[in-house]
């Protein structure tokens, strides 16, 4: 065996013995380390100031006064005044807690004594937040009311889950507080044996041994790391049994807090290396192990403590750590940054920190031995490796280091695929869960409207009104209000509504169509005959094989739409703009308004029957096909 693996499997087996020997310095260690497993812990108590939007759509007295009192609310909430869209794009990237939509009708309705709704947008990263949210609004609620006497005032929160699970505050604290113990072992053992070699005088006979010096110190390093891995048994076993929290991924677990053991290994041979004494070095690490936790952003997913902590947290392996581990445990992205970013910085932690905690150790290894390798004068120079400037000789002789950094790379690797795998499945599935949401928002709007109107029609004769009477301004308000909220869909079903509820009927044009909001909407293949929607905006909606036959289109906005293959004969289209339409293989025979300008400006009218009945040439290419 060569004389550098015979130095590493030495230096190995003296540190364990060394640490067998030191037995209540290694139980101390430990305990210290689970001790700040449960401190963690204790931080999962009420939250305070949660970042939430509120969308006031009412601006009436009652409003403003309902938002000051969450102001007020103690300690509950950090209001920020945004729109719709904003806040939305906020709470999805994890900038918020909760949305808070006051309704336009907010004032009146309270002014009336009626019930006033207000939409609580949740976010569930961690439960205790979101109970948090609910405890509050209803305090502030309360507050509300007996400062302006009202007694009618209830709220109806709907929570939307980011995720499709909860996690508790604790146990995301404890899955965070592994990263700190992991440091905690193997920097404080990795630490302690270099600082022993300085303070003992061995490094002076180390320098003068037949073989580089650093393999010895190799071996006990490695020795260190096995007994931290061995170690970190016991605050995993307390997480998982102890709190109850099962790793969803167990292997990304375990690729994650062996590297995590390599990293901070090495940060504690530096140490080691600077300090030369145990006492220091002991007392220095344990003196930054929280520190350097609570300002690596472990406590708050994303960036609630602002963003300076949180730039300061990158500098920190613990942050990237952390974020690995609450991925492996929670399935939760609590870091801006992709679980594979995080996982190939933490190997470029690993390479930097090998190569500065070598670099340290020999620097330190040769301000120890300088002194003494002039005095003595050896004859032998090419036995002392520190003078000699060969550290490619570590290299050739740590094989089995090598081995470990590429089996981490491959561990990695594979992690990386498999995440990525994992990330877009749960992409899908969030998407598909955030369709059916919104399709069952979209069906409510949509039902509550039918009934509405089919109320006034069984009771207030909507059908019979006239012009100025209260019921049809009702209903035409109405229909504006939920159309603007509409997709395309379900605007194509709610025309139908009233098109076989004739209150679109050319005959009697119940609902007012001018100006209306049709925009994108999926009409294609509707049968809309005899209707009347004179100043509808169908602006890039889909009408294709639509059926609009004698049908009063008036002042129409068809800029844009799809009209492929409709039927237009006989209708009324006057001063309609058709600016980029498709009307290829449309009907528009017998059309009554429409000008040869205006046909101009169509996208395409190939095939079209055109007013006076002639027909345009069809694409050849196309008929080719």
């Amino acid at each position: 065996m060569r004389p550098g693996m015979l130095a590493l499997i030495g230096g190995f087996r003296a540190e364990i013995v060394q640490l067998l020997r030191s037995r209540l310095f290694l139980a101390l260690t430990i305990i210290q380390a689970v001790t700040f497993l449960f401190l963690v812990s204790l931080f999962g108590m009420t939250g305070s100031f949660a970042p939430t939007a509120i969308i006031n759509e009412d601006q009436g007295p009652y409003a403003k006064e309902f938002i000051a009192q969450l102001e007020a609310a103690h300690h509950s909430f950090d209001l920020r005044v945004m729109d719709k869209a904003s806040a939305q794009a906020a709470l999805n990237r994890g900038d918020l807690v909760a949305i808070i939509i006051i309704p336009k009708d907010f004032s009146n309705a309270i002014s009336q004594g009626k019930e006033a709704t207000l939409t609580v947008s949740v976010d569930n990263v961690n439960t205790d937040m979101t109970e948090d949210i609910k405890r509050a609004l209803p305090s502030a609620i309360v507050s509300f009311g007996n400062h302006l006497h009202l007694n009618n005032i209830r709220v109806h929160p709907q929570e939307i889950d980011l995720i499709d699970h909860d996690t508790g505050f604790i146990p995301y604290l404890v899955v965070s507080g592994l990263a700190l113990d992991a440091f905690v072992i193997a920097c404080m053992l990795s630490a302690m044996a270099v600082a022993r070699e300085f303070e003992g005088g061995t490094v002076r006979l180390l320098a003068i041994a037949p073989v580089h010096p650093m393999f010895s110190i190799l071996g006990r390093v490695l020795a260190t790391n096995v007994i931290s891995t061995l170690a970190m048994i016991l605050p995993v076993a307390i997480a998982v049994f102890g709190y109850q929290i099962m790793p969803l991924h167990p292997l990304e677990m375990i690729g994650v807090i062996l590297l995590s053991i390599v990293i901070f290994s090495c940060i504690g041979v530096a140490l080691g290396a600077v300090l030369k004494r145990t006492m220091p070095v002991a007392s220095l690490v344990f003196g930054l192990a929280l520190p350097l936790y609570l300002c690596s952003n472990s406590l708050e997913p994303q960036r609630f403590d602002g963003n300076l902590i949180w730039a300061i947290a990158h500098i920190s392996p613990v942050y990237y750590s952390v974020g690995i581990l609450e991925q492996a445990f929670h399935e939760l992205q609590v870091t801006p940054e992709p679980v594979w970013a995080n996982f190939v910085i933490l190997l470029g932690w690993a390479v930097v920190m090998l190569l500065v905690s070598t670099a340290m150790l020999r620097t330190a290894m040769m301000e120890k031995t300088v002194t003494q390798a002039v005095q003595e004068e050896r004859t032998e120079p090419r036995h002392n490796w520190l003078w000699q400037g060969r550290p490619a000789v570590l290299l050739r002789g740590n094989w089995p280091l090598l081995l470990f950094c590429l089996f981490l790379l491959g561990c990695g690797t594979w992690l990386n695929v498999e995440q990525r795998q994992h990330r877009d499945n749960l992409s899908s599935q969030q998407q598909a869960s955030n369709q059916l949401v919104s399709e069952q928002q979209q069906d409510k709007l949509l039902l509550d409207y039918q009934n509405d109107m089919t109320d006034l029609l069984l009771h207030d004769h909507l059908l019979r009104s006239k012009a100025t009477d209260t019921v049809k301004l009702v209903a035409d308000m109405r229909t504006r209000t939920v159309l603007q909220q509409l997709d395309g869909k379900h605007k194509a079903r709610l025309l139908l509504y009233l098109y076989n509820t004739k209150l679109i009927e050319d005959e009697r044009h119940v609902i007012n169509m001018r100006g209306i909001d049709l925009r994108g909407g999926q009409f294609a293949g509707l049968d809309l005959r005899d209707s009347d929607m004179t100043g509808a905006n169908f602006s890039g909606a889909d009408l294709r094989n639509v059926n609009l036959r004698f049908a009063t289109l008036n002042n129409l906005d068809l800029s844009n739409a799809d009209l492929s293959g409709a039927n237009l004969s006989g209708a009324d289209m006057a001063n309609v703009k058709i600016d980029n339409a498709n009307l290829s293989d449309a009907n528009l025979a017998g059309v009554r308004g429409m000008s040869i300008e205006q046909l101009g400006r169509a996208g395409s009218l190939n095939g079209t029957t055109l007013p006076d009945g002639s027909v345009q040439p069809g694409n050849e290419e196309g008929e080719e096909e």
